[in-house]
């Protein structure tokens, strides 16, 4: 969890298991996990403990989805933090079998779990027609590590041996 530049707080919550996300966590709207929700734990709607931010992109949405959602498609939400220079949301998401992705959370977007991994298919099961995918900005290979850990957004200058980077 992090609370972002605007005030709200943000969650990742990963897509239950088991392997494979049989249920379709990661693209069912109408269920909180495999997704980036996003809240406002400064005032309350009725029934809740919290608000739905207004821009929320399924606050309004007559078809049964979770107003807490701000971004879906996720296997496991593996640390995010936002760029101070850009207020943009990186997130490490941790994949299945072949692949562990970085991304760019945005509003509404779907980053593609378990119809993606990275950049390649995984499962047809749970494709929907004329869904928009968001792929990751980087994806490599579980052979170079097995679980992507987000950290921070570091814009500072490095310094190896007597060079600058």
């Amino acid at each position: 969890i992090a609370f972002g530049p605007d005030g709200y707080l943000y969650i990742g919550a990963g897509d239950a298991g088991p392997q494979d996300d049989p249920e379709g966590h990661g693209q069912a709207l109408t269920d909180l996990h495999g997704a980036l929700l996003r809240i406002d734990v400064d005032h309350q709607d009725p029934g809740l403990n919290y608000a739905i931010p207004p821009d929320n992109p399924h606050r309004e949405n007559p078809v049964g989805a979770r107003p807490e959602i701000w971004a879906s498609g996720y296997r496991n939400p593996w640390r995010f933090s936002f760029d101070p220079a850009t207020s943009d949301l990186w997130v490490g998401d941790i994949g299945q079998n072949l692949f562990e992705e970085v991304s760019i959370c945005r509003r509404g977007e779907n980053h593609g779990w378990n119809v993606y991994e990275g950049f390649l298919g995984f499962s047809d099961q749970y494709r929907k027609e004329a869904t928009a995918f968001t792929p990751p900005v980087f994806s490599y290979r579980r052979e170079y590590g097995v679980s992507v850990t987000g950290g921070y957004v570091y814009r500072g200058e490095h310094k190896i041996g007597r060079a600058h980077v």
